[in-house]
């Protein structure tokens, strides 16, 4: 029997770089991409996020509102040091910034749906197979408070409001209120 090998250090490095990185995008163009698919048994998410806002990321198709929390909405306003301060966008950067070049796996969760985005699927988001709870991350960085009506979270909002960070670190509304005024 034959065996067949390509010894690839006989080519030049500049040849041998681009064979490899024929062969690593074609990978990547065949490998299967993120489950997107939700049928009535899937529990599951994964795959690269993208941010809607403090509260919600899309994985392929799919909006997920972060199960538990509850963030400012983008566009609200909060108080630091006496100068109004866009927290909500704040929030969001955070989260974006948190997600970068990640994927992220998120376990949907049984819930109400999300009021600004009736088909948003309610999930625990986690980094690092399940190492880091997203949701908790926000939470205890003090840019989203522990919803009320979850009864999760809790413990992680006193160590940030504790510690000054995020929210904490000047004067805001609760985003639920904040909301109910707003509209």
């Amino acid at each position: 029997m034959t065996r067949c090998h390509f010894d690839d250090r006989r080519l030049p490095a500049p040849r041998r770089l681009a064979r490899w990185a024929a062969i690593v995008l074609t990978g990547a163009l065949v490998a299967p991409f993120p489950v997107h698919v939700l049928d009535a048994g899937a529990a599951e998410l994964k795959g690269p996020a993208h941010v809607v806002d403090g509260n919600r990321i899309t994985i392929g198709a799919n909006v997920v509102r972060l199960y538990g929390i509850d963030a400012p909405d983008e566009d609200q306003m909060c108080e630091r040091r006496g100068a109004a301060w866009r927290c909500g966008q704040d929030a969001g950067w955070a989260l974006a910034e948190r997600l970068e070049r990640h994927w992220v796996l998120c376990e949907t969760r049984a819930g109400a749906p999300d009021p600004d985005a009736s088909d948003a699927v309610p999930a625990v988001c986690y980094l690092e197979g399940r190492q880091i709870d997203v949701n908790a991350w926000m939470v205890v960085q003090g840019w989203a408070l522990a919803d009320p009506d979850a009864a999760v979270y809790a413990a992680e909002q006193q160590t940030a409001e504790r510690a000054g960070r995020g929210l904490w670190a000047g004067k805001f509304d609760p985003p639920w209120e904040w909301r109910k005024r707003s509209r």
